[in-house]
């Protein structure tokens, strides 16, 4: 759990209110719920008896907005009631008070962190962290973490956060104090556990709510395609006998070879076949060429065969219902093709519509503030990933004073 602390104001009245934001700046970055987890900061221990220079510190863009000055720094914390920091003679470096050790083990117990964080909403979506800060500071708060959204390419506050307390009885007293307002507005309140279990329902409802939609699109879609089948008719232009029919094709056929060796009997207009495929027919522009073909071919077991290069096929005349069924379904893939150039107006190799979809890469904003992902509906973090790189990025203040 977090270090239990008592707001330097009701402790001594000489504490000015930048000697407090830096107290508690300070000491977040050494309590229990940060220094557990922060990689970073615990590498830094190691390298010098668990000493931190300021220099490092002052890094730290939080820190860095309130002062970069080591004797404001150090005059601030010489303040503190709580003693959780040691400074050094030379002023120039602090660590962690020897004597309140981080407690073993090398991570927050994550059970125990839920069943003393809250979802309290109500609040201004212009709040700032530091407003938030000042309003749980009597509160016996640990970590502040505000949900954010995304508006356009900017993450914007959504007026709800997930809390943090010291201990389940600090949370469940908060919980039941009804009287909680933050500028006039009161809050609502419920355990992270309960707000979690509602919002996995709601989505999961949701989720299957638009399987429920898909699915009777689908269905809807298929009767219509089905009653589009019926309503085709035969084209105007349908010449009846220009149908040849040829099975037995070997996987090394082609179109190039059918239309090669057929057409030397009469003009063809298409070749319907696939390469690979076993059966393909061929469209002759006049009625009679086919039968003519047919005619010709030389009979072996009751079947009528063709011989194509080293392939012997069978072929066949398409006649009568087979043959208007075929016509038709010449006519419904042209209709078919008409439907989806006038549904899908976007032409070219790159067909992928990104509309309303948030660019791919890192647009997370500071440490703490920051909202979990967007594509997890269960388990919202209640934490936020620190930054850890030496280089100087941000780390967000997310304890407040009891």
């Amino acid at each position: 759990m977090g270090t239990e602390v008592t707001s330097a104001s009701e402790e001594s009245g000489n504490i000015s209110v930048l000697e407090q934001k830096i107290i508690r700046q300070v000491e977040y970055y050494f309590g229990n719920y940060n220094l557990s987890k922060d990689k970073f900061l615990k590498e830094q221990l190691k390298l010098n008896d668990g000493w931190v220079p300021l220099e490092t510190l002052v890094k730290f863009n939080r820190l860095k907005s309130l002062t970069e000055d080591f004797d404001t720094i150090c005059k601030a914390l010489t303040k503190s009631p709580n003693e959780l920091v040691e400074i050094s003679e030379d002023s120039t470096k602090i660590r962690r008070s020897v004597e309140k050790p981080l407690p073993e083990g090398s991570y927050i117990n994550q059970e125990d962190v839920e069943d003393r964080t809250l979802y309290v909403k109500g609040f201004k979506r212009h709040s700032t962290l530091d407003e938030l800060l000042e309003f749980f500071k009597n509160y016996k708060v640990e970590h502040v973490f505000m949900r954010k959204r995304f508006q356009g390419n900017k993450k914007v506050f959504k007026g709800s956060c997930f809390v943090s307390f010291d201990t389940q009885e600090d949370a469940q007293k908060f919980l039941d104090n009804k009287s909680i307002k933050f500028e006039g507005t009161e809050l609502l309140k419920e355990k992270k556990k309960d707000y979690t279990k509602r919002k996995d329902i709601y989505y999961d409802n949701l989720r299957a709510e638009k399987e429920k939609k898909l699915l009777k699109k689908t269905s809807e879609k298929k009767d219509e395609d089905e009653d589009n089948v019926e309503d085709v008719k035969v084209p105007d232009d349908f010449l009846a006998g220009c149908l040849l029919k040829v099975c037995g094709l070997d996987e090394h056929m082609t179109r190039e070879v059918l239309k090669k060796e057929l057409g030397e009997y009469g003009d063809i207009s298409y070749v319907d076949y696939s390469r690979g495929k076993p059966e393909g027919i061929v469209r002759f522009e006049k009625p009679g060429i086919a039968a003519q073909i047919f005619e010709k071919a030389a009979e072996e077991d009751g079947v009528k065969k063709f011989t194509f290069d080293s392939c012997k096929a069978t072929i066949s005349l398409i006649e009568g219902d087979s043959e208007q069924e075929y016509w038709k379904s010449i006519a419904k893939s042209k209709v078919d093709m008409k439907q989806k150039k006038f549904t899908d107006g976007r032409k070219g190799r790159f067909k992928k519509n990104f509309f309303g979809k948030r660019p791919r890469g890192n647009a997370r904003e500071d440490g703490n503030t920051n909202e979990p992902s967007r594509k997890k509906f269960k388990n919202e973090s209640t934490e936020e990933k620190a930054d850890q790189e030496s280089n100087g990025q941000e780390k967000e203040m997310s304890e407040t004073t009891s």
